[in-house]
């Protein structure tokens, strides 16, 4: 090993610095250089294939801009000793991110002074990507990509919080497909569910992007409406149901709608928010389908 440790710190001259990060190259790891002041010294075939002769935007795991201090090779230069396993993103012009496992190592001269510090960049973007993938898919329902109901309920929760916390409006809606099992019945599961697909396509392209839907059930959707009062809502959700009544859903020419039932947040925790909006849309089921109840004492 071309690089040593005398009483668990690192020694190295500069010439088995180059021989380490030529080593490193045949390992597809990349060796950034920096010298005491934190500025580059040297660095790797490796390394400046993943920087690509871009200037460096640490980032870190949030996406947010790492401070100076919060960059390895700056706390490895200003505690004197290894940041092991720390995940940064590089972030590039055309914004994308180069996602790397970093190990930043100061390198001691005799005076016991931090002479450089080493830092290695392991390209992870794929595991990254897959990791991502696999967290989504513990999220959402498989059949209509909205989120299931475990996380659903979770994000529920959170809105109450955020609620309670800053005074701010949210509206909850139940839906539900009417008569679903009977057309399930009469056409079979599988057509049952490409129309289940289908609806949860729609929800997610008619509502807002911060607005929140889940499947709680074989037909039935619970949908958090942030920031908007119950009349702002009935607006929005009214859109919704109109266009799930005119679509035309599989090739079996199906035609759907929904009934729901639609309150505004006053206080109440989810338990008692969820069974007012159930009852409501008993309430719509009861009225004949394929519209709204919300309540009237709220609007």
């Amino acid at each position: 090993m071309p690089i040593h440790q005398n009483n668990s710190a690192l020694h190295a001259d500069d010439a088995k610095i180059e021989q380490y990060g030529d080593l490193l190259d045949h390992l597809n790891i990349g060796l950034l250089v920096f010298s005491a002041d934190a500025s580059v010294h040297r660095s790797n075939t490796q390394a400046k294939a993943l920087l690509g002769g871009q200037p460096l935007a640490w980032v870190g795991e949030n996406d947010q801009p790492l401070k100076p201090g919060e960059r390895p090779q700056i706390a490895a230069l200003e505690t004197a000793t290894p940041l092991l396993g720390r995940i940064v993103g590089l972030a590039k012009d055309d914004g994308s991110t180069t996602w790397l496992k970093a190990d930043a190592l100061p390198v001691f001269a005799d005076d016991n002074s931090v002479r450089r510090v080493l830092l290695t960049l392991t390209d992870i973007s794929e595991q990254k990507s897959l990791q991502g993938r696999i967290e989504e898919l513990t999220i959402r329902d498989p059949l209509t990509g909205v989120f299931n109901e475990r996380h659903v309920l979770h994000l529920l929760e959170n809105e109450i919080s955020r609620a309670r916390r800053y005074g701010t409006p949210f509206t909850l809606a139940q839906i539900d497909i009417d008569l679903f099992l009977p057309v399930c019945e009469a056409h079979g599961q599988s057509i049952g569910d490409d129309a289940l697909a289908s609806v949860g396509k729609l929800l997610i392209e008619c509502l807002r992007e911060i607005d929140i839907a889940g499947r709680t059930g074989n037909d039935e959707f619970l949908l958090v409406l942030p920031n908007v009062s119950l009349h702002d809502a009935l607006v929005a959700l009214e859109r919704l149901r109109s266009a799930i009544e005119t679509q035309v859903f599989t090739s079996a020419g199906l035609k759907l709608t929904i009934s729901g039932g639609i309150t505004e947040y006053t206080g109440e925790n989810a338990k008692a928010l969820i069974e007012r909006s159930k009852s409501l849309l008993d309430h719509a089921r009861e009225a004949g389908r394929n519209r709204f109840c919300f309540d009237a004492d709220i609007f």
